[in-house]
This record gives C-alpha cells, structure tokens and sequence, in this order.
C-alpha cells in the first residue's frame, strides 16, 4: 500500500503545477504577431528605400515575441555590396546611389537614425504588448569592403519600452534627441 501511494502523491503535485502554470493567451500572441509582421514589412521598405542597391537587404526583417520581455526584430543588411555572384556569372550594380558615397561610420549612423525613427513612428502600433515590455531592432550590418573579419560585422540593438515609444512618438523630437531618448547599444 505505502508502494502505490508514493506514485499517485507524485502525480498529483505534477497535476496540480500543470494547472497552475497560467495559460497562453492565444489571441494576445496572434495580434502581437500580426502586428510584428506589419511593423518589420514597414522597417523593411524604408531600409530598402535607404539603401537602394539591391543586393544590400538580404531578407526581409523577422521579429520574435519573448514572453516578459517584448518583441525583437533583426535583419542582415549588407552594405558596400556592388555585385553579387550567381550561376550566371557576376551580376554588378551602379555604384552611383545615394548611399555610395557615404564612409562606414555615416552609413551606420544613417542605419541608426532610420531603424530609431522608424521604431518611434510605428513601434507603438503593435498591439498585444504591456506597457513595460520592449521592442528592440538589431540590425546586423555587413561591410563587404572589409578585410578584417573582426571588423566586418556591426551589431546595432535600438530598443525601448512600449511606453517609452508611445511617448516618443508624441513628442515632436529631432533624430539626435530620438536616438539620445532610446537605448542604443553597438558593438
């Protein structure tokens, strides 16, 4: 007898955690993700306006939602990219567009006022998330001209909490006063 109640009192403290544990809210989680994918199609044809040459977003930004934390949105964006190989051959682009003539650190800080302001301006639309969570953008950006692989790769995460982005984008704010407001991290 003391056998068997051994397994039924383990199985019903199982029971009763897995009863505990609070439930998904499915609905919250489907309107968090349709706004997401809006707000990265968004942040993508700005970039793509930005950086015209064709070969610079390599896909399209995908955003994740992180439970107690927020949302995160990233994409890859290739900068000083002039061709691009294929089976064909090399397939090469005009390198007269008006990124071209900008050095690394002015393309970097044009990838941060664009990705700031763009969160500001649309960040707040997504729905589903609490006050105090975040919406972070990582943009990931490749300089294709560089030799040392250590350098070749820049890091930016712009993020704020829902709040904070909802009362940026009320405010009236230059770029420099947007991105001094957000956090910024770059490595």
């Amino acid at each position: 007898m003391k056998r068997l109640m051994l397994p039924v009192l383990i199985l019903i403290l199982f029971a009763g955690q897995a009863a505990a544990a609070p439930a998904v809210d499915q609905e919250r989680l489907q309107q968090v993700k349709r706004d997401t994918t809006l707000f990265s199609k968004i942040l993508g044809e700005v970039l793509k306006q930005s950086f015209d040459n064709p070969f610079a977003l390599s896909a399209e930004p995908q955003g994740t939602y992180l439970e107690d934390y927020g949302i995160s949105i990233s994409f890859l964006l290739r900068i000083n990219r002039g061709s691009i190989r294929g089976i064909y051959g090399e397939t090469r682009y005009r390198s007269n567009t008006p990124d071209s003539n900008l050095s690394k650190q002015e393309k970097l800080k044009l990838v941060k006022r664009i990705t700031s302001r763009t969160l500001v301006d649309y960040g707040g639309t997504i729905r589903g998330l609490k006050d105090g969570e975040r919406i972070s953008v990582c943009a990931h950006v490749e300089d294709r001209s560089e030799w040392d692989t250590g350098n070749r790769m820049s890091v930016i995460v712009i993020s704020g909490t829902r709040k904070e982005i909802v009362n940026l984008s009320q405010a009236d704010l230059s770029d420099e006063d947007l991105l001094r407001q957000l956090n910024i991290l770059e490595y």
